[in-house]
């Protein structure tokens, strides 16, 4: 991923930094008498992956409850659910995780009722893959002392039965009334789920990660969130890789105590500011320009006034902050971009590479000022995978056209990031690079080349982080964060990249996995 020098038969490593690189005698020389080889017996060596935006404590949280992810029906669902019950030991909460009714052979959501059938006493939740969107059985409803007289949040919705009743889903901001609710699990189930959370990331060869945590109860989590910084401090010796950490906060102020925390230490740094602009394409809470083609009443939702999040934009932009904020549907995004040129008209300042996550659909003019403006865009290739069989029904194939533009933004000159938002989605980056080589067969004009997929988990990421002279290639002076994989990617068949196997990864040379 160095320009300047694409390929190397060796490179040399020394005190966990790229010492030279080149031939093998050149890289010996280097590091003079008693230097260790490795022979990768031709195997294809690359700098270690970037994960640009994933939620670590709400992914060990997953690890310990029960996915649904593969329910091909409402029976099935149920059955999943019921199994996991009854292999608990105490009465806690029962969590679905990764739920998507479009795989259901029913294509509808879970009813407070279907999921009473499962356990009258029991609270159980059902979260959907984007998160967005949460479905709870009666028990939970109870729990967390909600009734028809319970208000819907500015920015969220509460579905009811006909005299007012919640019907058992919540949507966006409303989520936090069941999510607040929920206890935490016990401290030595919540250790053993970062270890193999942390171990399972470094096995798909990830050496850094942009994190995203809350700080108090704003945002998708809830009160819940507000354990985020505690529990990452709590997992940070468990967690070989280097952090970058994006922070959900309603007080600015409250923040300068974290620069003393390991958030802040060592290879970590505290980055960005992480602001919600709308919903999902999933729970049709992205806020479109024109309605979903399959919902002619939904258009989708703000978070916030535009004054509002432009308030909050230029607070952390001022106080010297990256902002990164979150922008689905295609009014969103505009919206979005818009504003990032008001603020720099008025609070003009260089180097600020401030970024939107997901960008999932973008009009001509859009794109182009992303790139005159300087606009980072983290992205999340396996939404291609996991939505590419409903998007059409959602958006119609008009507007799938520019869903997910890879090779638009790229041919416009925008930077581009790779990441997986996990849980949402799976972190696995080689499938993630697989998915925007090919598309899957989804619109295949934004394919974009191997090497500027590579680019998005590696020098680009490292650019979205202010990294790139530290880490994202193998180059003499940066970390020495290194993933050698089983194939060279160039050298297979587009379709097979995900089938290449991860052999060992580095961090700051030391190896953290290997097969």
């Amino acid at each position: 991923m160095d320009r300047a020098q694409p390929v190397a038969s060796a490179a040399a490593v020394k005190q966990g930094l790229v010492l030279a690189v080149g031939d093998r005698q050149a890289c010996a020389a280097a590091l003079g008498k008693g230097h260790e080889p490795v022979d990768l017996r031709g195997r294809a060596m690359l700098p270690g992956f970037i994960d640009t935006h994933m939620h670590p404590v709400t992914m060990v949280f997953y690890s310990l409850n029960c996915d649904v992810g593969r329910a091909g029906s409402m029976a099935d669902l149920q059955k999943k659910l019921s199994q996991t019950l009854a292999r608990k030991t105490d009465n806690s909460w029962l969590a679905g995780l990764n739920f998507d009714e479009q795989s259901l052979h029913e294509r509808r959501v879970p009813l407070r009722q279907d999921l009473d059938e499962v356990s009258g006493t029991v609270p159980i939740i059902v979260i959907k893959h984007d998160g967005h969107s949460v479905f709870t059985n009666t028990a939970a409803i109870q729990a967390a002392g909600l009734a028809a007289s319970t208000p819907d949040p500015d920015a969220g919705t509460i579905e009811r039965e006909a005299d007012g009743y919640p019907s058992g889903a919540f949507r966006e901001e409303a989520t936090q009334l069941i999510l607040s609710a929920m206890p935490i699990p016990d401290l030595n189930a919540l250790i053993g789920g970062a270890r193999n959370t942390f171990n399972r990331l470094a096995s798909l060869g990830l050496t850094s990660a942009g994190i995203v945590l809350q700080t108090g109860d704003e945002g998708p989590a809830g009160a819940a969130g507000a354990f985020d910084v505690m529990a990452m401090q709590l997992f940070s010796e468990h967690c070989p890789l280097s952090l970058y950490s994006l922070l959900v906060t309603g007080e600015l102020s409250s923040l300068e105590g974290l620069r003393n925390t390991t958030l802040a230490s060592g290879a970590n740094r505290l980055g960005g500011i992480k602001l919600f602009a709308d919903g999902t394409f999933g729970s049709s809470t992205a806020w479109m320009h024109e309605p979903f083609f399959d919902s002619a009443d939904k258009k989708g939702m703000l978070m916030h006034t535009p004054e509002e999040l432009y308030g909050r934009m230029a607070e952390a932009h001022n106080a010297g902050w990256q902002v990164c904020v979150h922008a689905i549907g295609d009014a969103a995004n505009q919206l979005c971009v818009e504003l990032y040129g008001r603020l720099f008209r008025e609070f003009p300042r260089n180097g600020c590479r401030h970024r939107i996550e997901h960008a999932s659909i973008l009009d001509r003019w859009t794109i182009e000022e992303m790139a005159r403006l300087g606009v980072v865009v983290s992205t999340q290739p396996m939404f291609i995978h996991s939505e590419k069989e409903w998007l059409p029904r959602r958006l119609g194939m008009e507007r799938c056209k520019t869903t997910y533009p890879y090779r638009d933004l790229l041919d416009a000159g925008v930077v581009m990031a790779g990441a997986s938002d996990g849980p949402i989605e799976s972190p696995d980056v080689l499938h993630a690079i697989q998915c925007c080589v090919t598309r899957e067969g989804f619109q295949p004009h934004q394919c974009i080349t191997l090497n500027q997929a590579l680019r998005m988990y590696t020098i680009d990421a490292a650019f979205a982080q202010f990294e790139e002279n530290k880490k994202g290639s193998i180059t003499p002076g940066k970390r020495a964060d290194i993933v050698i994989l089983s194939q060279d990617p160039f050298k297979i068949s587009p379709d097979s990249i995900k089938n290449i196997g991860v052999e060992e990864t580095i961090a700051g040379g030391k190896t953290i996995f290997i097969r």
